[in-house]
Order: C-alpha cells, then sequence, then structure tokens
C-alpha cells in the first residue's frame, strides 16, 4: 500500500515516536523510507550577501540535522529496516517539500510535530496548511 514513505521534521528537534511509526509501517507495508530534514537558508543581513559568520552559522546547522539523522540510521538497524537520509538546505519548506514529493512519488507522508511556543505555533500550523492543500498523497502528523 504505501511503497514510499517520506518522513520530514518540520521543527529543529524531533521525537522517536515518529521514526518508530514510520520503521513500523514501513515493516508492515515493506516500504522504502526516506527521512528527510529541511534547514532554512538564512536571509542575509546586508541584504544581497551572506556574512562568513551566516554561512558558518549554517554550515553548522546542517552538519548539526546530519548527525540527528544519523542516528536514525543506527534505530534503524535495530528495526532491521533500510532507510535513507537527505538533509537540504531550502528557501521555502512547503515549496521544495510539494516538488519532491511530486518528484519521488511518494506515497505517505508523515511530519514530525510536537509542541511549540504559541509565535512557532502560528507559522506551524500555516506551514502544514500549504503542504496538506498543494499534496495528493496520504498525511500523518505525528506529535
Amino acid at each position: 500500500m504505501f511503497k514510499k514513505i517520506l518522513v520530514t521534521f518540520v521543527t529543529s528537534t524531533h521525537s522517536g515516536h515518529t521514526s518508530d511509526v514510520a520503521f513500523e509501517l514501513a515493516k508492515k507495508f515493506n516500504s522504502k523510507i526516506t527521512f528527510l530534514k529541511c534547514i532554512m537558508q538564512p536571509h542575509p543581513i546586508f541584504g544581497f550577501f551572506h556574512t562568513k559568520g551566516e554561512k558558518e552559522s549554517h554550515k553548522k546547522e546542517l552538519q548539526e540535522a546530519e548527525k540527528s539523522l544519523h542516528e536514525i540510521e543506527d534505530l534503524a538497524k535495530k528495526f532491521d529496516v533500510s532507510i535513507k537520509t537527505l538533509v537540504e538546505s531550502v528557501e521555502s519548506f512547503p515549496d521544495f517539500l510539494v516538488s519532491y514529493i511530486e518528484k519521488n512519488h511518494t506515497d505517505l507522508l508523515i511530519i514530525d510535530s510536537h509542541s511549540l511556543d504559541e509565535a512557532a505555533h502560528q507559522d506551524h500550523k500555516a506551514t502544514i496548511n500549504k503542504i496538506f492543500e498543494e499534496i495528493s498523497c496520504p498525511f500523518l502528523t505525528l506529535k
């Protein structure tokens, strides 16, 4: 039923519950899982170019994201499930995700979503709503 499962993280931190559910679904349906973590590209302070500090900070964020996905790879071995992990630097998370889903013919999208502060929560709701309106595959949000 779900041959290609995409698990993505909207917030910088994520729970183990999301990966556990994805692994269980993958075992049940013999699916391929891709874990995708998108890091937003920073807007330049000076308008036209990124400072050295901005570039280094963004590079550090990408490395931390890769590290967190390596931890998920270790978990996948325990579940005996093979996974693919991707870290992408994006300008618009919803636009990139919709494009990725269409390009890779994803059968199920799982989004890790957990409690945020009020300002981040409103932004998060808008992001989820935009994704939901534009994708054509089933969509599961986990906390």
